[in-house]
C-alpha cells in the first residue's frame, strides 16, 4: 500500500518530457529550411520556364506576322508586267513595271547599277525624298550570296530595362518559276510566274529560329 505522501508527489519525468517537446530541434529547423529552399527553387524554375515559353511564343507570332505581311505585299503590289519591263530585251528598272518585292537578284543588281544605292544594313532613319533609294526604303542588301532583299522584321525590347533583346531579319528571295504552257501550235509559252520565299530569322537564348513562307505570283500580262 502506497503512502499518502507518495501518491501526492507529481511525476517529474512526465513534466520534463512535456517541456522538452515544446520547441524544434536544430536538425528539424535545418530540414524544414532545406524543404522550403527546394520548393522555392522549383517555383522559380517553373515561373522562369513559363515566362520563356510566353516570350518565345510571342516572338514566333511576330515573325510569322512579318512573313505573312511580306507575302501579302508580293501578292498585291502593282504593276507587275514582266513583258513591259523587258520590252527592250533587257530589264529596264526605270520603267517601274516590276515592284521591288518581286525583283530577282539579277534585277536588283540592275536596279543598283541604275543609281539606286541600297544600304548594307537596316537603315536607322528615313532617307530624303530626293534620294533615289527613298522608294525602296526600308529594304537593304548586305552583300551576302545570294544578295537578296532584306529588311528589319521586328524588335523586341525588355519591358523593364528597355534594352533590345531580339531583332528579327526578313529575307525575300524571288526567282523565275519557269512555268510554261502550250497554247497554240504546241509552242511553250512562258507564264511569267515568280516564286517567292520569305523567311524571318532571329535568335533567342542562344537558339536560332526561322519562319519561312512560300508563294507564287503570276504577272499581270
Amino acid at each position: 500500500m502506497f503512502s499518502l505522501q507518495r501518491q501526492r508527489t507529481p511525476d517529474r519525468s512526465a513534466a520534463t518530457k512535456r517541456h522538452g517537446r515544446g520547441a524544434f530541434t536544430l536538425s528539424e529547423i535545418v530540414i524544414a529550411l532545406a524543404i522550403l529552399g527546394t520548393m522555392a527553387s522549383g517555383v522559380y524554375i517553373g515561373f522562369n520556364s513559363i515566362n520563356t515559353y510566353a516570350v518565345s511564343t510571342r516572338l514566333y507570332s511576330e515573325a510569322n506576322t512579318a512573313a505573312q505581311n511580306q507575302i501579302d505585299k508580293i501578292l498585291s503590289k502593282e504593276p507587275f508586267d514582266i513583258s513591259a519591263a523587258y520590252i527592250s530585251g533587257a530589264f529596264n528598272p526605270a520603267l517601274n513595271r516590276i515592284p521591288v518585292e518581286l525583283m530577282t537578284v539579277a534585277e536588283l543588281d540592275a536596279l543598283a547599277g541604275s543609281g539606286v544605292t541600297f544600304p548594307s544594313s537596316a537603315p536607322t532613319a528615313t532617307p530624303a525624298t530626293t534620294d533615289a533609294y527613298y522608294p525602296y526604303y526600308p529594304y537593304y542588301r548586305d552583300g551576302s550570296s545570294p544578295n537578296v532583299l532584306k529588311k528589319q522584321a521586328f524588335i523586341y525590347r525588355d519591358p523593364v530595362s528597355g534594352n533590345v533583346l531580339v531583332t528579327g531579319v526578313l529575307s525575300s528571295t524571288v526567282t523565275d518559276a519557269g512555268m510554261t504552257m502550250n497554247f497554240v501550235y504546241a509552242q511553250a509559252t512562258n507564264l511569267n510566274t515568280r516564286k517567292a520565299n520569305v523567311s524571318v530569322t532571329y535568335s533567342f537564348r542562344n537558339k536560332d529560329y526561322n519562319v519561312s513562307i512560300d508563294t507564287l505570283r503570276a504577272a499581270d500580262q
